[in-house]
């Protein structure tokens, strides 16, 4: 299966290329700049070059490097072009993907985030599970969170206060220069639990962050927010708190969480997050399903 990503330059994507590689090998991928000036002509270029099966999509919501309508529109004559979108549940994105589902430029606008509006699949983020194999560590972490922090927004405000009275231990990628996706992967390998905040980008809605999956392909505890829509996607026993993962509703409730919960809940819930994510979202899984409603023919793989 021959395909070729088109993405923007963001930390985020490279790990949906490699998700792809690890099931399906080395793949065609052009890098544009959505800040910058717009070079329609290049993607179309490496499409003609690459003679691809599929394309995935990955740009920005609203920028002048975007490229056109009509350079999308081409590009779908010339292969199977699929829209992935980490963002979908956002409400800035609704209106950019009607705008592109009113005009024809994609056969399919995948959602990564769980988000339905405007999409024609939804699953969850594909992750390169390769990062998270190997020996066991030292699961010397109690609670930890490694991400993008940012300055002063809800999520800054939780990790920030969780970090100062908390218990937990953050690994900042602003601050880690030099460092790639391999040293995010070990740090969630070193955790027992890990955090995570399902605010969308803008803060207007939450959605499942990639940091879920993770997490489980970790073997860690998750720890997530109130309002997050992770029952719809990772089903929990109501009976059983401890059956794949823990919810809190603000900074002093997880704090309780990360000081009290006992060493057997919390394996517990490693235990079952894992499971169901290597059962339900193996990368194999989450592409094949875009590959199947898209009717191209699946590779066949270890899922």
């Amino acid at each position: 299966m021959k395909a070729l990503f088109i993405h923007t330059r963001t930390n985020e994507v490279m790990g949906h290329v490699s998700a792809w590689e690890s099931v399906y090998g080395p793949c065609a991928k052009l890098a544009f700049d959505h800040t910058g000036i717009r070079n329609d002509h290049l993607l179309l270029e490496a499409a003609c070059d690459t003679q691809p099966s599929v394309i995935f999509y990955i740009g920005a919501c609203k920028a002048l490097g975007n490229p056109r309508p009509d350079t999308l529109i081409e590009l779908r004559s010339m292969a199977r072009l699929v829209n992935l979108v980490s963002d979908a549940a956002d409400r800035p994105w609704h209106p950019v993907l009607a705008g592109y589902r009113s005009r024809g430029c994609f056969d399919l606008q995948v959602s990564i985030d769980g988000g339905r509006e405007y999409i024609d699949h939804a699953t969850l983020t594909p992750v390169d599970t390769r990062y998270f194999e190997g020996p066991e560590v030292e699961r010397d972490i109690r609670c930890g969170f490694s991400g993008s922090v940012g300055r002063w927004n809800n999520r800054s405000e939780i990790v920030n206060a969780l970090e100062w009275f908390g218990g937990l231990t953050v690994r900042r990628r602003e601050l880690k220069q030099g460092e790639g996706y391999a040293d995010h992967a070990a740090f969630m390998r070193r955790c027992r639990m890990i955090l995570n905040v399902s605010y969308t980008g803008s803060q207007q809605a939450h959605h499942i962050k990639g940091r879920v999956l993770e997490a489980g392909w970790a073997g860690a505890c998750l720890l997530e927010m109130e309002g997050s829509p992770i029952g719809e996607w990772v089903p929990a026993n109501k009976n059983l708190p401890t059956d794949c993962y823990f919810t809190y509703r603000d900074p002093r409730e997880a704090a309780v969480m990360i000081r009290d919960l006992s060493d057997y809940e919390i394996m517990t819930a490693a235990s079952n997050l894992s499971r169901h994510v290597r059962q339900q979202y193996s990368p194999a899984k989450i592409y094949g399903g875009i590959l199947e409603k898209l009717g191209l023919v699946v590779p066949a793989v270890a899922a």
